[in-house]
């Protein structure tokens, strides 16, 4: 059975900066290859092994947004068909970077962004307005506040 045959999720392409945190070694602005809801691939030479475990920590910014996803990882192979670099598998986030990481997959096949580029795009189709401020309802048409 091939690698792909073996994979459980489904991987995208994912052009961003990632910073590994080996607890003794800190790399920032890594390549990212791809993620996946499992984990990552990430370009480069790195001197651990597989086992070793890592923080994974990607940020994404616009002008109004940080948006942090942090996770436990190991490394469970390197280099992936003549590539360098090494293939994680998450162990552990918390539920705010799980809620990230779907968003992720679900509009980064979308975007269309340079490869050193973080900010967040958001897709241009969608069938209402995005607003910078909170919606101003009126509490007379505000089916959901109370009356009185």
């Amino acid at each position: 059975m091939s690698e792909q045959e073996k994979r459980r999720y489904v991987r995208i392409h994912f052009k961003r900066q990632v910073q590994l945190d080996f607890f003794t070694e800190v790399y920032d602005k890594c390549q990212v290859k791809n993620i996946s809801l499992g984990g990552l691939f990430v370009n480069g030479k790195f001197p651990h092994k597989v086992d070793d475990q890592c923080y994974v920590n990607i940020t994404l910014t616009s002008k109004t947004t940080y948006l942090s996803f942090k996770a436990l990882a190991e490394i469970v192979r390197q280099d992936d068909e003549g590539i360098e670099g090494i293939a994680l598998k998450f162990i552990s986030m918390s539920f705010e970077s799980l809620v990230l990481l779907e968003l992720i997959l679900l509009y980064e096949p979308r975007e269309k962004s340079s490869d050193t580029e973080t900010e967040i795009k958001l897709p241009t189709d969608l069938p209402f307005e995005i607003c910078e401020e909170e919606s101003s309802i009126p509490n007379k048409d505000n089916p959901f506040l109370e009356r009185t």
